[in-house]
């Protein structure tokens, strides 16, 4: 594959973002007498088996559903307030996301735009307006923009440094959480489109729930967040990068099911389309994060040609660590 992990994530920069990595989840742990147990935020069910603690955080799985999430956790004040003033975040999106505009936007945000493109013309959705919620670094509002193929590109974005990004972008921008927005701002609304945003939420179901008082029985919703029962993570468990005190909440392809009919929604659509997943995997064992005597993962790591294949596999099975969601409104 030609697409690598270190194109998106240099190591140099990587290793400087984490001193801002330790201050944020510091930040975090000044708060750690007001976390707040939870249900499972799938399902809601109390049925969890302990997996692991993680920088002081708790680590669960659900025994109904096998998502597995944080609990106790900061509350949605706290979180609001991490999120807007968080230092690793105004790191990259000061040096990180530039330095990895040009291929971010070949490889992960130009593909994300056709995608969207392809499941509207897919599921017939009109194209007057689409909103992105958390649009970070302004990239896919940009691309989605220049294309023309909605009237109307709207950003929400609650961090402060990421707003700017997106003025400067020329988008037009609510520097806003979702629970702050009223039903005004969807006017007209047919996608919402929300990128690697309900692995943060203290509640994904009260999100969702809000989401689908706002907006009308033609307005869907597609999201990404990483599948807690994919690849790379699963292997990895605790040494996964994509485990750490920003993501709360792993769903899978089942568990999704559960929180879009409990919060209003029906799922037209389920994805796994992630492409790094043995890349990932097989940096952590040339590393020695992860060990294996497996001879059948030193073959796949070994051969390129395998490797891809077995990547292709991991997508068309729904079993890669990188997952998409359209919903719809009941």
């Amino acid at each position: 594959m030609k697409f690598k992990e270190a194109s998106i994530r240099p190591e140099n920069l990587m290793k400087k973002a984490k001193a801002y990595f330790v201050k944020d989840y510091k930040y975090l742990h000044s708060y750690r007498k007001t976390f707040k147990h939870v249900y499972c935020p799938a399902c809601n069910k109390d049925n969890k088996k302990y997996l692991f603690n993680k920088n002081g955080f708790k680590y669960y799985n659900c025994n109904n559903c096998d998502t597995f999430y944080v609990t106790p956790r900061p509350s949605e004040k706290i979180l609001s307030n991490f999120y807007k003033n968080s230092k690793l975040y105004e790191f990259w999106n000061n040096f990180i996301f530039p330095s990895t505009e040009k291929v971010r936007n070949k490889k992960i945000f130009l593909p994300r735009v056709n995608k969207i493109i392809q499941l509207c013309k897919k599921h017939k959705i009109s194209k007057k307006k689409i909103i992105d919620i958390g649009a970070g670094f302004g990239t896919f509002c940009k691309i989605i923009q220049d294309k023309k193929f909605f009237k109307q590109v709207i950003a929400v974005e609650p961090n402060n440094e990421g707003a700017k990004k997106c003025f400067e972008k020329k988008i037009i921008t609510l520097n806003s959480s979702i629970e702050n927005l009223s039903k005004k701002h969807f006017k007209d609304v047919n996608v919402l489109t929300l990128f690697e945003v309900i692995e943060h939420l203290y509640s994904p179901f009260n999100f969702l729930k809000k989401i689908n008082k706002l907006c009308s029985k033609n307005t869907f919703v597609i999201y990404t967040c990483p599948n807690g029962m994919g690849f790379d993570i699963s292997f990895l468990g605790k040494e996964s990068d994509s485990v750490d005190h920003e993501h709360l909440n792993y769903l899978n392809p089942y568990s999704i099911k559960i929180l879009a009919e409990r919060s209003g929604f029906e799922v037209l659509d389920v994805m796994t389309p992630g492409v790094l997943d043995i890349d990932i995997l097989k940096n952590k064992y040339a590393s020695k994060v992860f060990k294996t005597k497996n001879n059948f993962l030193k073959q796949i790591f070994s051969n390129a040609v395998i490797a891809h294949n077995f990547q292709n596999f991991l997508i068309k099975n729904k079993l890669s660590s990188n997952m998409w969601v359209v919903l719809k409104k009941v």
